[in-house]
């Protein structure tokens, strides 16, 4: 198993490449006007990962503080292309912070009936 961490401002991305899964841990606040100048790169680490490996991808925002509606772009894109190809991605939410029920919520458009794309609240 593997760690990378990666951190911009009040920002910490942790990417465990583990013998399961492919798990992006999202630390702190994003505050950025454009974070996906951060974000993407690791996002397509991760996918990149799961691909290779045959693993799914897991996006773990648990012990996320905060985030601007900016961060969810690169969110919803990483869902768009996964939906276009045979790669699984599961987005793991606290659902007893309010502003993560609301904002995660909305992504379940995006899920499939295979749980490919899953949306889960904790």
């Amino acid at each position: 198993m593997s760690l990378q961490t990666f951190q911009q401002n009040a920002l910490t991305l942790e990417l465990h490449d583990g013998p399961e899964e492919v798990r992006v841990t999202w630390l702190g606040r994003s505050t950025s006007r454009e974070p996906g100048e951060f974000i993407v790169p690791v996002l397509s680490r991760a996918v990149e990962l799961g691909r290779v490996q045959h693993k799914p991808v897991v996006l773990d925002f648990q012990q996320m503080a905060y985030m601007n509606s900016s961060t969810i772009t690169p969110i919803i894109r990483l869902l768009g292309r996964a939906l276009r190809t045979v790669s699984a991605v599961r987005v793991v939410y606290n659902k007893g912070l309010k502003w993560q029920e609301l904002s995660f919520t909305a992504l379940e458009v995006f899920q499939t009936t295979d749980q490919r794309i899953e949306i889960r609240g904790v």
